[in-house]
């Protein structure tokens, strides 16, 4: 009798010990220095603030963070088949299967890099006779502006999707793409890394062009999705909370060096 209560007692304490629900949530594989790659890793500076955050409510779940491309991230989402996914700026009319958004995580400027000779200043001026320029973003990005949609709609720019920012910023070098546009932050980064581990590439030649727009990332949520995943409500409401706690408590590094 005692070995049979004392068996209930272990597996009592276990079951309350482990987090009642397994969240995954998808995230760009290839954003540095939000999100990336290294080694095998998922590292960034929304990796560690939500894995900060997920330390906070691990009594209940358990947050696993999957790389994806982005592109493929955001299908998921759209068909259903993925809870969230990481970093998206908010779009609720373009990305209607997303709803709700977290609490912002950061405030990202984008911005044009351009070849000398090129420009998207005053793009609503272009005649409309001139070769467009060719313009090139991350697949699955919706960053441009009203005045470079007006623009598209009216041929003076063409766009071109590429897999990251490494493969937009050698196109632009090599004279595939004319402008490019992207966050600040990510596209120093990856240019300086190109800088020390390719020295004979000349990135002289691309200079920055215009600032587009400033807007914040989030963990984006699949929109209803209640009877697959009950804890939704939940679990944002919670993990807003951790968020709030960690950016509360510390400023984020955004070191490029």
């Amino acid at each position: 009798m005692g070995k049979l209560m004392l068996m209930l007692l272990l597996f009592t304490t276990r079951s309350f010990a482990e987090p009642q629900y397994r969240v995954s949530i998808m995230v760009d594989e290839s954003y540095p220095p939000y999100t990336y790659m290294i080694n095998g890793e998922l590292n960034g500076i929304y990796v560690d603030l939500v894995r900060q955050a997920a330390r906070l409510i691990d009594s209940k779940y358990q947050v696993e963070l999957v790389p994806v491309p982005w592109k493929r991230g955001l299908a998921d989402l759209e068909h259903g088949t993925a809870f969230a996914i990481m970093p998206p700026y908010k779009h609720i009319q373009k990305r209607p299967y997303i709803w709700p958004y977290s609490v912002p995580l950061l405030e990202e400027v984008v911005v044009a890099y351009c070849n000398s000779g090129f420009t998207l200043k005053n793009i609503e001026h272009r005649d409309t006779s001139e070769t467009p320029i060719n313009l090139g973003i991350n697949a699955g990005y919706l960053i441009l502006d009203d005045v470079l949609t007006q623009a598209l709609a009216q041929n003076k720019i063409q766009v071109w999707e590429n897999k990251d920012t490494y493969s937009n910023v050698m196109k632009l070098v090599k004279g595939r793409i004319d402008c490019y546009l992207n966050d600040r932050l990510s596209t120093v980064l990856v240019m300086r890394n190109i800088k020390r581990s390719e020295p004979d590439i000349d990135l002289n030649g691309v200079l920055e062009d215009r600032v587009v727009l400033r807007r914040t990332a989030h963990i984006g949520y699949v929109k209803d999705g209640l009877e697959q995943y009950p804890y939704k409500l939940d679990f944002i409401a919670q993990m807003d909370e951790a968020l709030l706690k960690v950016m509360a408590s510390q400023t984020p590094e955004l070191d490029i060096n």
